[in-house]
């Protein structure tokens, strides 16, 4: 079988909300043209999920074996560090300005420069860790936006659980949430030890009983990009699949 290869390049976007310059990776699937119109995939942590998580060969994998339909990918960068923990993190000084970025900014430098669907059926947030919860936390804020999540090993705070708890227009979204089954303990790297787990199943309990297209799975593994590359196929498939 011959090897179709999409394109991956780097765009620079300039944000008035966080007043910076943003740098995007872009993947283009093989045959890409301009008259058709495509579905876009948006990841947290591009960078991560490009070399880490392998996301462009597997999505050219997938394309080829035709287990899941053509897409643009979009992959965000930061800085890493503490301005990853700003733009992420609820208590974040960047944050809101993040999240006005990703649902203002964003969408319509996407639809215009790549031809897009409006609808937010057409857009998916990708996120790991606080990348998930500002995944998720995009998309129930903006759920005609961004209707599509993907969310691996996602950060759940007590403040996330109560502000999904009031949100109502679940049948807007389309979920693929997962965690790793040993990732109530989990050791970061400044030493702590934190449980990723027992939050997420919480989050997932509420989240399955609201009869909309959810699916939760717990893989084996911790909270590590070796676990979250592995778990990417089902994830696509999910969304994506044909």
């Amino acid at each position: 079988m011959s090897t179709f290869q999409g394109t991956v390049y780097e765009e620079t976007i300039h944000s008035k909300e966080l007043k910076e310059d943003l740098t995007l990776l872009v993947y283009l699937p093989p045959a890409f043209t301009t008259l058709k119109k495509y579905p876009v995939l948006i990841a947290q942590d591009g960078p991560d999920y490009f070399q880490l998580g392998r996301l462009a060969s597997l999505a050219d994998e997938m394309i080829q074996k035709t287990e899941i339909e053509e897409m643009v990918i979009i992959g965000i960068s930061h800085k890493r560090g503490e301005d990853r923990y700003h733009k992420y993190h609820p208590r974040g000084e960047k944050h809101h300005a993040y999240i006005r970025f990703m649902s203002l900014e964003l969408p319509s430098y996407v639809h215009e420069k790549f031809n897009t669907f409006l609808l937010g059926s057409g857009m998916c947030l990708l996120g790991d860790s606080l990348g998930g919860y500002v995944s998720l936390t995009c998309g129930i804020s903006f759920p005609r936006t961004f209707s599509k999540i993907i969310v691996q090993s996602p950060f759940v705070s007590k403040q996330f659980l109560e502000d999904i708890r009031s949100f109502t227009a679940y049948e807007l979204l389309t979920v693929y949430h997962s965690v790793g089954n040993a990732e109530n303990s989990f050791t970061s790297v400044d030493g702590t030890t934190k449980d990723f787990l027992t939050p997420n199943r919480e989050l997932s309990d509420w989240l399955l009983n609201k009869g909309f297209d959810y699916r939760y799975e717990e893989f084996e593994g911790n909270h590590l990009w070796s676990d979250w590359q592995a778990n990417l196929r089902a994830a696509l498939e999910f969304i994506y699949g044909k």
